[in-house]
């Protein structure tokens, strides 16, 4: 379930460039805190898998 929420948080940030800008300086345990009062529940390892996997798949 993790991954479909990163998924729609991903889709909120993206509606709104502003929103966006402000998340990609958050410490991690801060951007996690800032999507759960959203609604957005996912932990920082299911976070980080997905960082991991983009990165294997777009071989960065």
């Amino acid at each position: 379930m993790g991954q479909e929420e990163i998924d729609r948080f991903l889709e909120y940030l993206r509606e709104n460039k502003d929103r966006l800008l402000m998340v990609g300086g958050m410490p991690l345990p801060e951007l996690i805190a800032y999507a759960a009062s959203l609604g957005f529940h996912f932990t920082a390892e299911e976070l980080k898998a997905r960082q991991a996997l983009v990165h294997l798949v777009e071989g960065t």
